[in-house]
């Protein structure tokens, strides 16, 4: 379906100009008649403003609202200059015709005399009208490019936001399936180690499929949930480990600190999942560090855990998750969102920095 623009501003404009011209030339008139101790408006006065602005707003009528979307906005500029030339032709000749009218019916002592040096080809008045008359279409066509190039720049960014909220969308149904594997993987393991434990795991993951259920097809939601959901996370994922073997900390702002900051669901998740998939072994001393602070309007995020693999753990880097991570914030954030992945022999540390999405009078 072809889209039809929006052309109320544009209205607003030419009504706007239309009313300055005809203002200045009552203007003008009334200049002329106060020198000549007559009546400043009367039947003469309009019917005269009637037939000198009435040819050119036929004049605009006709290019504004047949030529420059019939032809000009459908990329036919032979057909439309072709057109342009052929009502400026009829408004010549019309403007010829009533120029000889009027020079007939003035009285012969009325008659300019001509000028002993300058004896234009066309009389000076009809060479003003045709000026005038393509300064009409000029001003017209310019006007109307302006603002079909700006319908097409907003029609533009509409499309540009539906993809990427499709994309989102479609980031976060891969995110999600991600997370119930691990986590299913995870209490299926600790069934034969800890059955009891592992009973105390299907409560807290119903938890949290509750929050990624309900919270997470918000576009945005408060920090401080996002950060309960982590505790609640990382507290799962320390039953399933010997806490001898495995050091879990996490520090996060206070409730003061968090208050009205709002970020997109999930945005941390992923890192932490790799964190424990990838950094921790029951057999070697491990450790998962998540810090998240925040000042100066800017909110980070950073991982760190143990790397026994001595590569760098480039897999982690390059997988699926990672790579649907920065796209999501690429797509969300833009250039203002930073991501830093570090590697050495013995430990692994993501770096996540995003502004601070703050909401006023924030009631969560």
């Amino acid at each position: 379906m072809k889209k039809i623009r929006s052309r109320t501003t544009e209205s607003t404009v030419y009504v706007i100009l239309w009313v300055i011209a005809v203002g200045l030339y009552l203007l003008d008139v009334i200049r002329n008649r106060s020198q000549l101790s007559v009546p400043l408006v009367d039947p003469e006065v309009l019917a005269g403003l009637a037939r000198t602005v009435l040819p050119f707003l036929i004049l605009f009528l006709i290019n504004n609202n047949l030529l420059i979307p019939r032809l000009m906005l459908r990329n036919r500029l032979a057909a439309y200059l072709a057109a342009v030339v052929g009502v400026l032709a009829v408004m010549a000749l019309y403007e010829y015709v009533d120029f000889t009218h009027m020079m007939a019916k003035a009285p012969r002592g009325m008659h300019p005399a001509p000028h002993p040096f300058f004896r234009p080809l066309v009389p000076l008045p009809l060479l003003l009208d045709f000026t005038y008359a393509i300064l009409v279409v000029g001003c017209n066509l310019a006007i109307a490019l302006m603002f079909q190039r700006f319908d097409d720049k907003l029609e533009k960014e509409s499309l540009m936001k539906a993809s990427a909220e499709s994309q989102l969308a479609y980031l976060k149904t891969q995110i999600n399936p991600h997370f119930y594997m691990n986590m299913l993987n995870n209490i299926h393991g600790m069934i034969e180690i800890d059955p009891e434990k592992a009973q105390m795991m299907v409560i807290d993951m119903s938890q949290l499929m509750r929050y990624m259920l309900y919270e997470s097809s918000r576009p945005w939601i408060p920090l401080s949930q996002e950060v309960k959901f982590l505790r609640n996370y990382m507290n799962l994922m320390r039953q399933r480990f010997p806490a001898d073997k495995v050091g879990v900390t996490a520090e996060f702002p206070s409730e003061e600190e968090m208050r009205g900051v709002e970020l997109p669901p999930l945005l941390f998740l992923v890192f932490i999942e790799n964190a424990f998939k990838h950094g921790v072994s029951y057999r070697e001393d491990s450790f998962v560090v998540v810090r998240v602070d925040m000042s100066d309007g800017i909110v980070r995020f950073s991982c760190m855990n143990s790397n026994h693999s001595g590569s760098g753990a480039d897999s982690a880097s390059t997988g699926i998750g990672l790579r649907n991570a920065r796209r999501r914030l690429e797509l969300i954030y833009g250039d203002s969102a930073s991501l830093d992945i570090e590697s050495s022999l013995s430990t692994y540390t993501v770096n996540l920095t995003i502004p601070a999405h703050a909401v006023e009078n924030s009631d969560h």
